[in-house]
């Protein structure tokens, strides 16, 4: 593969990761928006599902930093098993 597409490739993941993050953080709120209007509360689900998105952004977040600092060599995107460098030369 080419130079440049391989850094389309680790863009496209990045990418990736990054729209997974945001979403877990955006979609239990609106599940909370959702819940709060079919059941008549004010903001008590809204606040539940943010604080729930948050948590599970920022889990998401530590996780691909560990994951970087473990494989500096591939810019903390996992890579699938069959790509996955296990070491040897």
């Amino acid at each position: 593969m080419s130079e440049e597409s391989n850094g389309n490739t680790l863009l496209y993941q990045w990418a990736a990761q990054a729209s997974v993050i945001a979403l877990e953080m955006v979609i239990p709120a609106a599940i909370g928006v959702g819940l709060d209007r079919l059941l008549g509360t004010v903001v008590l689900f809204a606040i539940l599902g943010a604080v729930l998105g948050m948590t599970l952004g920022f889990w998401q977040l530590i996780k691909i930093a560990l994951h970087q600092t473990e494989n500096p060599q591939n810019n903390g995107v996992d890579k699938s098993p069959e790509t996955r460098d296990n070491g040897t030369v």
